[in-house]
């Protein structure tokens, strides 16, 4: 019995020592365990935590060593500069344009996480594993990239494809209205093609989501077939010229000539339904280089002054004359800020940006159709509809100047001539206010004379140069403070004193 206990008593005693022995193993395997960890996470520590390591690259671009700040940087100038490329448009038929990529508003798909996945590479993950990766970055052996996907969308890409493909397409053409020797004739609508722009940037999105190199590549481009927006039968009850005017421009390829011949193409064609507003701004904004228009001279207040889309108000002003003469509803007219050369005082109706529109209303029971001529130096507009005013019935316009005051005094500006330069640049031009009158004949006998505007111009004073230009810069300054008092007297002062002063010197 005593054995026994003995026994149980050293089975226990041995097991308890195996117990403590695996405690003791596995106590010891841990405290490795760690301290390869520490070492680990040490040696993983020692990296910029703020710098993508080594041998990393987004798409074909190195990114090593570089901030998730400085990499997108990178990233997207690099794409940048793959935007000078082309992509080539192919029709089933053959057909073909060309699209610059920078038009089409190309971007990388989900940059910033992939940029994310970079800064974390070698650091997240198993230990061991970031460990080996850091190991090859020190040594220069690590290659690492990670891909990117780019991508267009519809809206950004819209306008570029459509005016690429515009010039190899058939596309819609409204009816029209216009005059031929028999009278007002109806020309017939011809459907046409557009793009299919949905597929057509699928069919590019494959392209840059796939194996592309940044470089030119081409796509097919897909076609629908629609019919136009103005038919035929849409114009079937205009049948009559309601009103015209016309106003000569000189088509001698000026910017101000380039600028009323687009904006002139821009409302040809016009179809309004009854009761539809129409504004002539709209109608033609932007004013853009890719929009047809260009820089020349326009008013700003009192003063003539480079702009885009300068001369567009002399559309607005022989639109305007045309619409007096169809007896439309103008709902919106401005006149311009100094008298206009082309249409006689009040007759006028200026377009500012957003400020100055002119806009009308089709008042008649049937459509109205405006045609827009450009010949010989002349833009023409001519409103069709449905005549329905009696056959004796005339119209005449009459400006009327109410009031008209010459302004005092000169306005003086510095140019670079030299100083002591002293001529008129313009003439002055009175403050005018004028009104238009609208006198309704019957068969030769004036029935009604109504006003149906007011307009105010402001005055311009006369504009004289004053040159500056001298070798003595206290001389420059002195005449230059002078014109900014705009005082004559201190100007003839400073610009007789800089005559004493080239005197003096030259005895």
């Amino acid at each position: 019995m005593a054995d026994r206990r003995r026994k149980r008593r050293r089975r226990r005693r041995a097991q308890r020592r195996a117990v403590f022995g695996a405690a003791l193993i596995v106590v010891f395997a841990l405290l490795v365990i760690l301290c390869v960890q520490i070492f680990l996470r040490s040696y993983i520590g020692k990296f910029d935590s703020h710098r993508i390591i080594q041998g990393v690259s987004i798409g074909n671009t190195d990114v090593s060593g570089l901030t998730v700040k400085k990499a997108k940087e990178k990233v997207e100038a690099e794409v940048t500069a793959s935007m000078k490329e082309k992509l080539d448009l192919t029709l089933e038929d053959g057909r073909h344009s060309e699209v610059e990529l920078s038009a089409m508003g190309i971007t990388v798909k989900d940059l910033d996480d992939t940029l994310q996945e970079a800064l974390d590479y070698g650091r997240k993950g198993s230990t061991v594993k970031c460990y080996k990766i850091m190991k090859k970055a020190e040594k220069n052996e690590n290659k690492k990239k990670f891909p990117v996907e780019y991508k267009v969308t519809e809206d950004s890409a819209k306008e570029a494809l459509n005016h690429a493909m515009s010039h190899v397409l058939n596309l819609p053409e409204n009816a029209r209205v216009t005059q031929s020797d028999s009278g007002v004739t109806i020309v017939k609508e011809k459907a046409g093609e557009v793009l299919d722009l949905k597929k057509t940037v699928k069919s590019i999105n494959k392209l840059l989501g796939g194996s592309w190199d940044g470089k030119s590549g081409s796509v097919e481009a897909y076609l629908t077939y629609i019919d136009p927006e103005v038919t035929a039968d849409d114009l079937k009850d205009v049948t009559d010229l309601l009103g015209s005017f016309t106003t000569f421009y000189g088509s001698d390829g000026s910017g101000r000539a380039q600028n009323i011949e687009s904006g002139t193409k821009h409302i040809d064609g016009a179809f309004l339904k009854p009761g539809e507003e129409y504004s002539a701004n709209a109608a033609m904004e932007p004013y853009t280089e890719e929009n047809g228009f260009t820089n020349a001279a326009s008013y700003e207040d009192d003063k003539v002054v480079e702009s885009m889309g300068g001369g567009i108000c002399q559309i607005s002003t022989t639109l305007y004359n045309a619409l007096l003469y169809a007896e439309l509803e103008v709902t919106e007219r401005s006149p311009h800020t100094m008298l206009v050369s082309y249409v006689e005082r009040s007759r006028d109706a200026a377009i500012a940006d957003d400020v100055k529109d002119l806009k009308f209303k089709n008042n008649q029971q049937t459509p109205i159709y405006i045609e827009g001529i450009l010949a010989d130096g002349n833009v023409t507009f001519n409103i069709y509809g449905k005549e329905t005013r009696d056959a004796g019935r005339t119209l005449e316009f009459e400006s009327e100047t109410t009031a008209e005051v010459m302004p005092e005094g000169k306005r003086f500006v510095a140019t670079e001539d030299a100083a002591g330069t002293y001529y008129t640049t313009g003439q002055a031009q009175p403050e005018i206010s004028a009104r238009l009158w609208k006198v309704v004949y019957l068969n030769g006998e004036e029935q009604s004379r109504e006003i149906i505007n007011n307009s105010q111009y402001v005055p311009v004073k006369e504009t004289v140069a004053v040159g500056t230009a001298s070798d003595n810069p206290e001389l420059t300054q002195k005449i230059n403070n002078a014109i900014q008092t705009q005082d004559e007297n201190q100007i003839m002062n400073a610009i007789q004193g800089d005559a004493q002063a080239e005197e003096n010197s030259a005895g």
